[in-house]
């Protein structure tokens, strides 16, 4: 009989626990960045700067459903039974209506409520042990080691599980292009600025126009990034004279505010640059791997990426009849990977996105030390393949869908009691069904025409940007 609830194949638990460690001393701390602050529960980071000029500028409120809900309930899914620390969202104007329960209790909030109904669906002995967070010093205060999809600024000297400068010297992507790994030929341009000049008007005029010399006259095609982004929202595609105009608008808009993420304490590690790259044709595969206390890399998965219109990650494909395959193909890369980031302090999950170029050379674009958002699709095999037979799965994440969450059940009502999608991450407005929810969807199906019509049915009841 296939279980009503989702089983999955292992849990960050067990990998954590692995090759000598104690997932027991472990918390997650979860919360996807954002240049600005989303709650009063989580200060900005400025020592941790990040940058993400192609983000679609939306209210906060709405940015910290996504970030502060969705998308950390989304990781947070394959968590298993450790404790598991979300940040409370702002109570919007519907919320703060005096709405009394019938025992004389406030009503709980809608994101609470969200994450533990969407925690529930998770067979019992994987569910996280779910807490909320008021006060980001209450997080700090707690005495295990925390781990963190990226550093935080809260964190420094309270326990962080991987040093926070090394984190962050890793996700950089400045770094895998000076690492020696394999990666397409990249043209590195730092900035020359430091801390106190920041308010040089002249001065940050000056450096803007020296940073994007290079981007004006580079022959077409080629790829610019900026160090610290994330989901794409930081990658330039440059095909054509159009899109070279339209990135050299957006740098020079972009570049005076990273300018003023220059501080005494980052400055040396150079958060200032662009990232102009030689384009490689074809697709990437996202490759998924855990790095043990030890060191050693276990293989989780590999899928094929979904880039929306904008050219931003928004879900993957993944067959799971090929998967020990592609491990073996990838092996030797793997192995390189983990050496290079363990020696500079890391474990954890991670993954790589991968190309391989005409002559047969696997080529890193990107180095994501992080958790990834397909990883959760990798750790789905037993309930899409094993126990339903379904060899393909896909995600979608983040989407805004229409209405509440008991809609949405209701129109997918037979996709869900077969398991052939799960609710994987969701937060609501507070507005209901007048309103719309974010969240991160898995999807198994026979093939790929039956996965393209469960996702044509999805974006039936997506929010039309």
């Amino acid at each position: 009989m296939v279980p009503s609830q989702v089983e999955l194949t292992s849990t960050l638990k067990e990998l954590y626990s692995l090759d000598g460690g104690n997932s027991d001393d472990i918390a997650l701390v979860y919360a996807f960045p954002n240049p600005t602050q989303l709650a009063a529960s989580l200060t900005v980071s400025h020592k941790y700067a990040y940058q993400g000029p192609r983000t679609m500028k939306l209210s906060r409120d709405t940015m910290a459903r996504f970030c502060l809900g969705c998308l950390a309930q989304y990781y947070g899914f394959i968590a298993g039974p450790m404790d598991l620390y979300l940040f409370d969202i702002d109570q919007a104007q519907p919320e703060l209506a005096p709405v009394i329960s019938n025992n004389g209790v406030p009503s709980v909030p809608t994101h609470r409520t969200d994450a533990e109904r969407l925690f529930a669906k998770l067979q019992e002995s994987q569910r996280p042990r779910l807490n909320f967070v008021e006060d980001s010093q209450m997080v700090a205060a707690i005495d295990k080691k925390k781990a963190v999809i990226t550093p935080m600024d809260f964190l420094d000297g309270h326990g962080a599980l991987v040093d926070q400068d090394a984190h962050w010297d890793l996700l950089s992507k400045r770094t895998l292009a000076l690492s020696g790994l394999p990666s397409p030929p990249t043209e590195v341009i730092d900035s020359i600025l430091r801390a106190h000049q920041t308010r040089d008007q002249a001065v940050l005029a000056k450096e803007t126009d020296r940073m994007l010399e290079r981007i004006t006259f580079r022959p077409l095609p080629f790829v610019v990034k900026l160090p610290m982004g994330l989901g794409g929202h930081a990658v330039f595609m440059v095909k054509k004279e159009e899109q070279r105009q339209s990135c050299l608008a957006i740098l020079r808009a972009e570049l005076p505010s990273m300018f003023q993420s220059l501080t005494h304490e980052n400055e040396a590690k150079t958060p200032v640059s662009l990232l102009v790259q030689d384009v490689v044709s074809g697709l990437s595969d996202g490759v998924s791997i855990f790095i043990t206390k030890a060191g050693r890399p276990v293989y989780i998965s590999t899928s094929e990426q979904i880039l929306n219109e904008r050219d931003e990650w928004s879900g993957g494909f993944m067959d799971y009849r090929h998967q020990e395959a592609r491990g073996e193909q990838y092996q030797e890369l793997i192995q390189k990977v983990a050496d290079y980031v363990y020696q500079r302090g890391y474990h954890g999950p991670m993954g790589i996105d991968v190309m391989t170029d005409t002559k047969g050379q696997q080529l890193i674009v990107d180095m994501n030390i992080r958790q990834t958002g397909s990883y959760t699709l990798g750790l789905m095999k037993k309930h899409f393949f094993e126990q339903r037979n379904l060899p393909l799965g896909g995600l979608v994440c983040p989407i805004a869908v229409q209405g509440d969450r008991d809609h949405f059940e209701g129109k997918f009502a037979e996709e869900i009691q077969a398991g052939t999608l799960v609710i994987a991450a969701w937060c609501g407005s507070p507005r209901g069904m007048l309103g719309y929810s974010a969240c991160g969807l898995l999807l198994g199906a026979q093939d790929r025409e039956q996965m393209q019509g469960l996702m044509a049915k999805v974006a039936t009841m997506a929010v039309k940007r």
